[in-house]
């Protein structure tokens, strides 16, 4: 799937502007930005609750705007307008079954029966973890390519967390889909994901791939003997904490020529941290700039 140049005003608000990113098979991508930031729009615009004002959604080179079938590769639950609530689970099913030519019914039965869910329940009257247990089984049992995840583990207790996350590790590498994932527990999805997408200004502002991080980023502590910061550390870090002398920052492009230049000013402290996604989070999507 291929997101080009993508636009969605809604009254008279960019939300979002100049969208571009590419999800392929067999990959789970985290969707990471601050609240109001336009995550459940793209959502929405993605799976057609919403039109895009321009740019365009495409599958395998056809957009879907105008090829309507290709809806079916797409799965999305919108939370904040839910219609499962009214429903038993086996008027869900029913209606899914309807929604998806290719519905795996004998998975459904069966990853039902295996988590102890009942037809008979009324949606509405489950918990909230059970109820994003059953979200996920309707999502793979879909066998929908592309599924559109808005924060799958939030509620969840530990137990109903880890059977989620299961099945969809499980299930996904099994028939090469991809899950589009936006969460605000970073470290749950930092164990998932394969690439993160930071949304921020309206826009994709990074992508980064979680193995390239991994080799070229790193979360550096430094102390210098006076307040004033060399321009080099200004110049190639975004800053997570200060405390007096003491920083903490990330540098997105670390090298030992970086490294050894630093060190030319004799920082009192030069120790490398563990880096994680929530870092790189905390230091793109600051309101402020604290390194000035």
């Amino acid at each position: 799937m291929k997101i080009a140049k993508l636009k969605k005003v809604i009254g008279s608000k960019n939300v979002l502007t100049d969208i571009d990113f590419t999800l392929y098979e067999n990959e789970i991508v985290g969707l990471i930005g601050r609240n109001g930031s336009g995550k459940t729009t793209l959502f929405r615009t993605i799976a057609g609750h919403y039109r895009p004002d321009e740019g365009s959604i495409t599958i395998n080179g056809q957009n879907i705007a105008t090829e309507t079938k290709l809806k079916t590769e797409i799965f999305y639950i919108d939370e904040l307008d839910n219609f499962l609530k009214y429903y038993t689970l086996q008027s869900i099913n029913d209606f899914y079954r309807t929604a998806y030519p290719t519905f795996n019914q004998d998975l459904y039965l069966q990853l039902m029966k295996e988590h102890g869910l009942n037809q008979r329940l009324q949606y509405r009257k489950m918990s909230k973890g059970m109820q994003g247990l059953y979200q996920m089984i309707l999502a793979i049992s879909s066998r929908a390519k592309y599924l559109l995840l808005d924060e799958p583990f939030d509620g969840l207790d530990i137990i109903v967390r880890k059977k989620v996350i299961g099945l969809l590790l499980t299930h996904l590498s099994e028939e090469k889909r991809c899950a589009l994932i936006a969460s605000h527990n970073l470290q749950e999805l930092e164990g998932i994901i394969d690439r993160a997408l930071l949304i921020k200004g309206q826009t994709i502002a990074k992508d980064y791939t979680l193995e390239n991080m991994r080799a070229n980023a790193r979360k550096i502590q430094l102390v210098f003997r006076t307040k004033q910061l060399p321009p080099i550390v200004k110049e190639n870090s975004k800053l997570i904490t200060i405390q007096g002398r003491v920083i903490v920052a990330v540098f997105e492009n670390y090298n030992s020529e970086l490294a050894t230049t630093i060190k030319s000013y004799d920082p009192l402290v030069f120790e490398e941290l563990p880096l994680t996604l929530e870092d790189l989070f905390e230091a793109n999507l600051q309101k402020e700039q604290l390194l000035v």
